[in-house]
């Protein structure tokens, strides 16, 4: 076999690839339609007829293919040529006016979107020249444009105030030149009709150089700013209103506390001035019940009686406001010291049973010894006594009080328990006040003057201690001194 033939039956095995792999590409890849696909395989075809002809020919195989040779390579070739260039080239064609049409729908969605958003936006050179600015930008600065200034039309937009207030108001070359950068401030115009405007800047395309560009976007903050300047306005003036407050109120203050002081002192001064006299009446009074001066009938000694009991009570009342006087002036010092609480609470106790008996009333103390506890002794004192004492005032013969030291927790109650006349939800703040007696179910004024509960309160805060009460009308009365772990002695 002639080596012409060799090579003509290579050509024919390559033409058969060339089929086979062009018929199995899909007809829907880019490049190669159907118009051109089908063309393209019918001219492989031919040629692979050429070739398989050739070789039959040169080989000396079979020559009667040679006349059909000969249409395939002068006619039908070229002209399936013809046919596969001309659509291949309308092929093209299409692909670049889709590509067109894209593209010009994508810069209209862009232009579009850029004239709507609610930022302005505008691409500047280091130049300071601008290709493109947007309504919203064209507003914010026609904003910031000075009255009665020349017009500076930019390059490559169309001229107007925008223009000239941008060149005016903005020094666009050096946003440029700074991109990329956050939001800063710029004032446009002055005085009242200053406009802020927040610029940010981002690079477009080199960032240095004559041919840097940027995309500036434009935001009008006069409304935020004109507000926080406001603000800080308001709060200056609040704060002078506040130290003239201050200053008006400390003087207040400061002369309340004078005449608190004085009240102080007066009510401690008449007080003292009144205990000399009063403890005179209750002592000569006692010498003329004793007979000392002299017999006297029923009658006197009665009468003697009721100016002995008015003093005492009359003595009560200076006594307790002295003590309350003393107190709220910071003039009554805790005296620390360890006691157990137990026997102190019994031995505060002891002496009023002589009053219990004398109203009929049946006084009990239920205190263990223990534990030892670290406060004023007298001062716990008083506050028993005084929560001893009311309750067998307000409590009718036959009834009870009862006094008992109860654990808490990790410290300790106080209780006084009575079965007396009972205080109602409403009036339970109130007797902690000075001077205030609740009313009796029968409406009669109360003994007493109103203190002792106030004192009780004042001392419970001075050591440390809670005073609470629980009670209902006609059921007793129930009051508690709590007393912390922390002031116990381990």
């Amino acid at each position: 076999m002639s080596p012409v033939a060799l090579i003509d039956i290579a050509g024919a095995v390559a033409f058969l690839v060339a089929l086979v792999v062009v018929a199995l590409v899909p007809s829907d890849t880019p490049g190669l339609g159907r118009g051109t696909k089908y063309p393209l395989l019918i001219a492989i075809g031919l040629y692979l007829f050429v070739g398989l002809s050739n070789a039959g020919e040169h080989s000396g195989l079979i020559d009667a293919l040679d006349a059909y040779e000969d249409y395939a390579e002068l006619m039908f070739i070229p002209v399936i040529a013809y046919i596969i260039y001309g659509r291949s080239s309308v092929e093209q064609l299409e692909v670049a006016e889709r590509a067109q049409r894209q593209a010009r729908a994508e810069h209209a969605l862009l232009t579009s979107i850029v004239n709507t958003t609610p930022v302005g936006i505008l691409v500047a050179g280091a130049g300071g020249d601008v290709s493109l600015v947007n309504e919203e930008a064209r507003r914010i600065l026609e904003l910031g444009e000075r009255p009665g200034s020349a017009q500076e039309p930019l390059e490559g937009v169309a001229d107007g105030p925008a223009a000239a207030g941008a060149i005016r108001g903005l020094d666009l070359a050096a946003i440029v030149r700074s991109a990329p950068t956050g939001d800063r401030l710029h004032a446009l115009g002055s005085g009242d009709g200053t406009v802020w405007v927040s610029a940010r800047a981002t690079t477009l395309g080199p960032a240095q150089g004559p041919d840097a560009r940027a995309v500036i976007a434009l935001e009008d903050v006069t409304s935020r700013i004109r507000s926080e300047i406001e603000l800080e306005h308001y709060r200056e003036d609040l704060e002078r209103l506040v130290d003239r407050r201050t200053a008006e109120l400390i003087e207040v203050n400061r002369e309340l506390r004078s005449a608190n002081e004085a009240a102080q002192r007066f009510l401690a001064n008449v007080s003292h001035e009144l205990r000399t006299p009063l403890n005179a009446i209750i002592g000569f009074t006692a010498l003329l019940l004793q007979e000392l001066p002299g017999p006297v009938n029923e009658e006197q000694r009665r009468q003697l009686g009721m100016v002995s009991d008015s003093g005492q009570q009359l003595l009560s009342l200076v006594n307790d406001v002295l003590d309350l006087a003393r107190i709220e002036a910071g003039h009554s010092p805790v005296e620390l010291a360890a006691f157990d609480l137990g026997s102190h609470i019994r031995a505060v106790v002891a002496p009023l049973s002589t009053v219990a008996d004398g109203r009929s009333v049946r006084l009990e103390c239920v205190c263990a010894d223990g534990p030892a506890l670290m406060s004023d002794a007298d001062k716990l004192g008083q506050i028993v006594r005084n929560l001893v004492s009311n309750a067998i005032k307000f409590t009718g013969p036959g009834g009870s009080v009862r006094v008992g030291v109860a654990r808490d927790g990790d410290g300790a109650v106080v209780e006084v328990i009575d079965t007396g006349i009972g205080i109602s939800l409403a009036d339970q703040e109130r007797i902690f006040e000075a001077f205030v007696q609740v009313d009796s179910p029968d409406h009669s004024k109360p003994p007493g003057t109103g203190l002792g509960l106030a004192i009780c309160r004042e001392l419970c805060d001075l050591l440390g201690l809670r005073l609470t009460v629980a009670s209902a009308l006609g059921e007793g009365s129930t009051f508690r001194v709590h007393v912390p772990a922390g002031q116990f002695v381990a």
